[in-house]
């Protein structure tokens, strides 16, 4: 057997054996209540183990991994701007505004000031940790409201909308920092100031462009092709439309500068807006759980096995600072709007940090150490990590010990 045909076993072994764990892990992780992201990541680590005592994967290997993970971050983001209610955020779009301001802000400040002053890190590292602290991953938490029967709540619905301006604002932050990374390390002696600025106006012009283009297509051509495919298809049609344009939609954006998340995103947010969004989802479903293990998997391999020792106190104090900033920057600016118990509930639905603030800290690793030191990596993923098994444990037990959603009903 040829070295190359040696190579394409390796990998044909490594995403058999992921695509099939990925289905246990899904199952298993349902049955003891906790977000399969965490078993995905877990994957990833354990694959990374192995390899650094056998060094059995090459960097082509890897690389078509890294090229899966990337799909798997279109389905992620697709599925996510698919679920957004764009209407009903509008329509109660004061409160959520307010929270998601301070939500954002402190959340990113607590974690840049961490990073920057308490452990010294220098000013990129620092940037891109607060731009991953300052993101959600809401879905780790609703699934446990749905369970409960509570996101009818004032405070699910309000936890929803803050969640959405969270995340649309967290990929614009992306576009951002894609846009900026390839020359922090070049004009790292030049004040950043005048390259923010200068860049943010070019990202804001281009992505202007781009959501016009999202319009359209969403108000004059997305129901009629979505009808004609099913038509071509009765079972997959929809789906593999859908598919089809998120890739094409997340790639266009990638071409403009922008990041295939921002088009990822708004292609699903140009879905939404169907009649027919939730059959889309459900039969989009096979796609999504195909390739989004692999991002997350891909996480889970750029973590340093002989590091990660090291990064256990680093982590620990990173994950207090990802609980306190949310706690605090969306808890109490919703007690203006719900009961003081719904205000903790929606600031502990916030906490966890899962496919935004990883593909952060994934990137700023791909730019190399300056940017993201692999001690500061490994401890955010593993922050990530925590937050994603503590808070719903947290917000299952604050909904168990609640009043019944009727009398919850009474919030305001």
């Amino acid at each position: 057997m040829t070295e190359v045909q040696g190579e394409a076993t390796i990998l044909l072994l490594l995403l058999g054996g992921v695509i099939m764990a990925s289905i246990v892990i899904r199952r298993l992780f349902e049955q003891i209540h906790l977000p399969a992201v965490v078993g995905y990541t877990a994957i990833g680590l354990l694959i990374a183990c192995l390899d650094s005592s056998a060094t059995l994967i090459s960097p082509e290997a890897r690389g078509i991994v890294g090229i899966f993970a990337q799909i798997g971050l279109v389905t992620l983001l697709f599925r996510v701007g698919l679920e957004s209610n764009l209407s009903a955020l509008i329509q109660q779009l004061r409160p959520a505004l307010l929270i998601w301001v301070s939500d954002v802000t402190i959340s990113a400040l607590t974690a840049f000031l961490a990073v920057h002053y308490l452990f010294g890190f220098g000013l990129v590292p620092a940037i891109l940790c607060a731009a991953a602290f300052s993101a959600t991953s809401v879905g780790v938490s609703t699934a446990v409201w749905r369970d409960a029967g509570a996101l009818d709540r004032p405070s699910g619905a309000l936890l929803i909308d803050v969640a959405e301006l969270d995340d649309i604002s967290a990929v614009f932050v992306i576009s951002i920092l894609f846009a900026l990374g390839p020359l922090l390390e070049t004009e790292a002696s030049r004040s950043l100031a005048p390259l923010l600025a200068q860049q943010t106006v070019l990202v804001l012009v281009k992505l202007a462009l781009f959501i016009i283009l999202c319009i359209l297509f969403s108000r004059f051509l997305e129901r009629r092709l979505t009808k004609q495919f099913t038509k071509l298809d009765e079972n997959h049609g929809a789906a593999f439309f859908a598919a089809g344009t998120a890739f094409i939609i997340a790639a266009t954006a990638d071409g403009l500068g922008l990041s295939l998340a921002i088009g990822a995103m708004f292609a699903g947010l140009a879905f939404s807006r169907d009649p027919a969004e939730r059959k889309i989802d459900e039969s989009f479903s096979p796609i999504y759980d195909l390739f989004a293990p692999f991002f997350f998997v891909h996480i889970g391999m750029g973590i340093s096995p002989q590091d990660i020792g090291g990064a256990l106190g680093l982590g620990l104090v990173l994950f207090a600072v990802a609980a306190v900033g949310k706690l605090v920057g969306v808890g109490l600016p919703s007690l203006s709007f719900v009961r003081p118990r719904g205000a903790l509930l929606i600031g502990a639905s916030m906490v966890p940090r899962a496919e935004i603030a990883l593909l952060v800290m994934g990137y700023g690793l791909s730019l190399g150490p300056w940017a993201t030191p692999p001690a500061l990596y490994n401890a955010i993923v593993l922050a990530s990590l925590a937050t994603c098994i503590v808070s719903p444990i947290v917000v299952r037990r604050l909904l168990q010990a609640g009043p019944p959603a009727k009398a919850e009903g009474a919030e305001s």
